[in-house]
């Protein structure tokens, strides 16, 4: 089983990775004619000239880059002229740069990618939502080489993974670390959010308040059982995967620092992590070090007085909080929770009628009581005042 590396684009990253058991790194431009999976005002900027660099040192390692276009929605513009003109410049730069695969959700993408520029080798993104046999096999016959499959619906599905295995050739990823809700209710409008603020030329030009993420926070405060119904994969639980026929494995996420990175991958490569289960998960205190650049990301990204109170907007952070500091998940608690997890219907079940994630939780998390109670209490303001529009006036 290979690894799929995120790049943050600091150049002491490739030099710093344990690679041996890497396969590809990944990432993008903060903003581009078609967007990511992530708002631009969550990643550090970079240049193609960059790009360049660092392409080549990952070449020099025997490995290859892979660049994402995984938004799925482009509001209707891949249909005009202009956006295919974007398109074409942007692939040719990546051409240019040495990129070896590209990272797609939209079929029309896909296809245009395989007319013009038949070198780059295809994956399909997350965002595509493959949680079928049959959407895998869509795929395949449109001449995919790699599918991350829909993590929040298919990482605990064992069955599910046997049967997409089963139906199709191409290779199969499965993101390890996101650790997203269970059946996520929020991912389709997350996975939006993160595509128009990561779109050059959006009306919005890159303004981003994350809402999905912040209610699943708060979920996750309000009941700590989310912690454990989460889609991760444990580095000690890799073997079940492998033996079910999954391929790679991708660690998320690219706007984290190298020091973090590393850290996590070395989890997976030794396939062993002691200590606490969120150190393998992003958390904006592992956000790469922009301190520098505070002021200018500040009024390039959040400076937008006629759409929101800049003045309120100011309050949030003191939200940004440290997860780990609170809570405790006990990884090594962990062992044989998976193997039991195998004996259940996730798919088809409704969580409540199990109670083995509650049993775990009981067991492994252990919170700051009066720290988690505070810090949900100010998400669930934040909610409000973002669905009652008090956020975007000044009354």
């Amino acid at each position: 089983m290979k690894f799929s590396i995120p790049h943050n684009w600091q150049n002491d990253l490739v030099q710093s990775i344990d690679l041996t058991y890497a396969d590809d790194f990944y990432g993008k431009l903060n903003a581009d004619a078609v967007g990511g999976g992530l708002p631009a005002n969550a990643c550090p900027s970079t240049s193609f000239k960059n790009i360049g660099r660092e392409i080549q040192k990952i070449h020099r390692q025997g490995l290859r880059f892979n660049y994402l276009l995984s938004s799925n929605c482009l509001n209707n513009q891949e249909l005009s002229v202009d956006t295919h003109e974007r398109l074409s410049g942007l692939l040719d730069y990546l051409e240019a740069s040495g990129v070896d695969s590209v990272t797609v959700s939209m079929p029309y993408i896909c296809g245009f990618i395989k007319k013009h520029y038949p070198r780059f080798k295809i994956h399909v993104s997350t965002m595509a939502q493959v949680d079928t046999p049959d959407k895998a096999k869509f795929w395949e016959d449109l001449g995919v080489t790699k599918i991350t499959l829909y993590e929040v619906r298919v990482n605990r599905n064992f069955e599910l993974i046997k049967k997409i295995r089963e139906t199709v050739g191409c290779s199969l990823q499965l993101i390890a670390n996101n650790a997203c809700l269970y059946d996520c209710p929020f991912t389709i409008y997350h996975a939006l959010l993160g595509a128009h603020s990561a779109q050059e030329g959006h009306i919005l030009k890159g303004f981003s308040i994350d809402f999905y993420r912040i209610m699943c926070i708060y979920e996750k405060l309000k009941d700590p059982v989310n912690f454990i119904r989460a889609d991760w994969i444990r580095p000690e639980d890799l073997s079940s995967y492998e033996d079910l026929g999954i391929d790679y494995i991708k660690i998320v996420s690219r706007g984290m620092t190298t020091a973090a990175i590393k850290s996590i991958v070395k989890a997976y490569t030794d396939r062993e992590h002691n200590g606490n289960l969120l150190d393998l998960f992003y958390s904006h205190q592992k956000n790469v070090d922009l301190k520098k650049l505070d002021i200018i990301r500040l009024l390039r990204f959040f400076f937008h007085p006629g759409l929101i109170n800049i003045f309120k907007l100011l309050k949030l952070k003191k939200l940004v909080i440290n997860l780990d500091k609170a809570v405790y998940i006990d990884n090594a608690g962990l062992n044989g929770f998976l193997k039991e997890l195998q004996t259940k219907d996730c798919g088809r079940s409704y969580c409540d009628t199990c109670n083995w994630c509650q049993t775990i939780t009981n067991r492994v998390v252990k919170i700051d009581t009066r720290a988690v109670t505070a810090m949900a209490k100010n998400y669930k303001k934040l909610i409000d005042e973002l669905a009652s529009g008090g956020l975007f006036n000044y009354s």
